[in-house]
């Protein structure tokens, strides 16, 4: 080991999907002889959800909008058309997460070959970054191998977090996993109780029922809402969106209440029938029959005017996002979020009838009004309203956390945060400068030369769980990198 550390231009921690896109934006406007150096402690892990090996753990967005590259929307389906052409295998319209993780590392693989071929010195470590010192265009990256760094910026791209405990007493109890991509062995019989009802629970009891689970499998959560459907990727016109937001613009600032007002009228003048504007937030729980409504309405290619909206208004959300005022976004996250999760993170079909599947065997219920779990001797008590459920296994499928403890599981980030070079978010993720993707530090000014990309700007831009969405976020972060800031610093 060199005793002295390296220089880079860029030390990039994490090569996930975030990374990838950063990677790939930034790599070709190197010169000739430029370091660029990629820390990430497990790259092939097959815990994380884009390493997963299971067959049914699929993307829920089509292929055709999922590639990683917004000037070639086309890019991961031929890849896709590539791979079947040498395996035999056919094209799936939903491909798997773990081919998706394929194509990340090919595509990643390939921006380091035209980058060393351009003369770029790329170098991929696989480490875990600890600490940052030093200060604007001389940064010091430390990884826990001892190995360090200097870099006239450092990007910080290291995905969702771990999961968040809703139940911290229930930690270290026999029985309880509180990380979803590392389920053991269970009992084939066991009742299962997972906790949450969205797409990694869902992908839990998939989980459970490849591996021939005969015992009961419960998913709960206080709504009890499972994601809406994927349906047919066309649009519709959002006039009253596109007024709201320019009015919005003029004024300064937008309401919540203005926006949702705007975006109903959109809905409505797009639905075949009025809508039903109590089922958005109060249906309750997602029955058998609900499900298997919505399958029937997909699968006859019934055009919804609500996901047609929907469609046609996620470019907006983030101009939107930055529009609202503070106590317009604490109600949203507060009253509106799980409403957001459930009709814009939709699962594809092929999924839901996996799903009805498992409820016809009587293997998954769902189950609503969670507000308790206990242990006992002898496994759970789920208490849901007027419900109390039994289970032998608890399994936490509630998403990556957000707040500030879960930020302080990892190392780098506690350091950070501990140094003033990061603070906590209030609705999750660290606290940016939007316009150039630096932390904010405790008196709310940017800090130079460090840039955060991906998940961990949810308060910041809302929208980090689209492979689009963060597609654009490392291209506004890579520009952002490439022009001079105040301290001279400049990536040519």
């Amino acid at each position: 080991m060199r005793k002295d550390p390296d220089t880079a231009v860029v030390v990039q921690i994490g090569r996930g999907p975030t990374g990838t896109a950063l990677a790939r934006q930034l790599l070709p406007g190197l010169p000739a002889g430029s370091r660029y150096v990629v820390i990430d402690r497990d790259p092939a892990a097959t815990h994380l959800a884009f390493g997963t090996p299971e067959p049914t753990h699929l993307l829920n967005t089509r292929a055709a909008k999922s590639a990683l590259n917004l000037g070639d929307p086309e890019e991961l389906q031929r890849w896709l058309t590539e791979q079947s052409s040498a395996t035999g295998e056919p094209v799936a319209e939903f491909p798997s997460r773990a081919a998706f993780g394929r194509y990340l590392r090919d595509v990643f693989d390939q921006a380091v070959k035209q980058a060393a071929a351009a003369g770029v010195v790329v170098d991929l470590l696989q480490d875990e970054a600890v600490g940052i010192t030093g200060g604007p265009g001389d940064w010091q990256v430390r990884c826990a191998s001892g190995q360090s760094y200097r870099a006239e910026r450092v990007a910080i791209c290291v995905g969702m977090l771990a999961q968040t405990d809703p139940f911290p007493e229930l930690v270290g109890r026999p029985g309880y996993f509180g990380d979803p991509w590392r389920l053991p062995e269970l009992p084939a019989d066991a009742r299962v109780a997972v906790l949450g009802t969205r797409l990694t629970a869902i992908d839990v009891g998939l989980t459970l029922a490849a591996r021939g689970h005969t015992g009961p499998v419960l998913l709960a959560s206080r709504s009890g809402r499972l994601p809406r459907l994927r349906g047919p990727e066309t649009t519709a016109p959002v006039p009253h969106v596109d007024r709201c937001l320019r009015a919005a613009a003029d004024a300064g600032t937008l309401r919540l209440e203005d926006f949702g007002r705007a975006l109903m009228a959109d809905i409505e003048a797009a639905s075949a029938e009025p809508p039903d504007w109590s089922q958005v937030r109060d249906c309750g729980p997602t029955t058998r029959a609900m499900l298997a409504a919505e399958l029937a309405e997909v699968e006859a290619g019934t055009e919804r005017g609500w996901q047609q909206v929907v469609n046609g208004a996620s470019p907006l959300l983030l101009p939107a996002w930055q529009l609202l005022a503070e106590a317009d976004r604490a109600e949203f996250f507060a009253e509106w979020l799980t409403p957001l999760l459930v009709h814009g993170a939709p699962i594809p079909p092929e999924t839901a009838r996996r799903v009805l599947d498992a409820m016809d065997a009587g293997r998954l219920r769902v189950l609503g009004g969670l507000y308790h779990v206990v242990a006992d001797d002898t496994g759970f008590e789920l208490f849901a309203e007027d419900h109390v459920r039994r289970a032998d296994v608890v399994i936490n499928a509630t998403g990556a956390g957000t707040d500030e403890a879960a930020l302080r599981t990892e190392p780098l980030l506690a350091a950070l945060l501990d140094a003033g070079l990061l603070t906590a978010h209030p609705l999750g993720g660290v606290r940016i400068d939007v316009s150039t993707f630096e932390p904010l530090d405790g008196a709310g000014t940017p800090v130079r030369g460090i840039h955060v990309v991906g998940d961990l700007n949810r308060g910041a831009v809302l929208v980090t769980n689209d492979v689009i969405a963060l597609s654009f976020q490392a291209a506004l972060a890579a520009t952002a990198m490439r022009a001079k800031n105040e301290a001279g610093v400049h990536i040519s």
